[in-house]
């Protein structure tokens, strides 16, 4: 099975992150693969509440995530989609171009074929069945064995909560 790619879309993110999880994010820009298309963080968004404190960066959490679903799930072919994804930061750093404040960061990202998480799920419950829990750690090695491993950058524009 390939690789999941960057998304290239015509409609924005903010867009397509809406449609597809019902979630309205104080987005602007691009999906974030580098500084040319990076997401933009809009602290002065009409839906962003004047009551409570800003939180950028949970924003930039929450479009992580979402962006990883959309390129490992939903923009993938019925039998090219994949389970059990998790994801790990690896390093986030603070950049400067053109005087603009952006976020990098990268994350460590795994996932597996929906026939080999079936498989996983299926062998797992058999050994919490049987009670043979030495089992388990086979399966570990297996499930390792078997992981898609990617490395994603995304890159977030800060401007209008940098240093806020």
């Amino acid at each position: 099975m390939r690789e999941p790619s960057q998304l290239l879309t015509k409609e924005s993110p903010r867009q397509i992150i809406f449609e597809d999880f019902k979630l309205d994010l104080p987005i602007t820009g691009g999906w974030g693969y580098d500084f040319e298309s990076a997401c933009v963080i809009d602290k002065n968004d009409p839906i962003v509440s004047k009551v409570i404190p800003f939180n950028g960066v949970s924003i930039e959490y929450v479009f992580v995530e979402k962006r990883i679903y959309e390129e490992m799930v939903i923009f993938r072919q019925v039998n090219e989609k994949y389970s059990g994804i998790r994801w790990e930061l690896k390093t986030q750093e603070l950049l400067f171009k053109d005087d603009k404040p952006y976020d990098k960061l990268i994350f460590n990202v795994m996932g597996f074929t929906d026939e080999v998480w079936d498989e996983l799920t299926s062998r797992f419950e058999e050994i919490q069945k049987s009670g043979k829990l030495e089992l388990i750690s086979e399966l570990d090695a297996y499930r390792e064995s078997k992981a898609l491993r990617l490395v994603r950058e995304f890159y977030f524009d800060i401007t209008s909560f940098y240093g806020q």
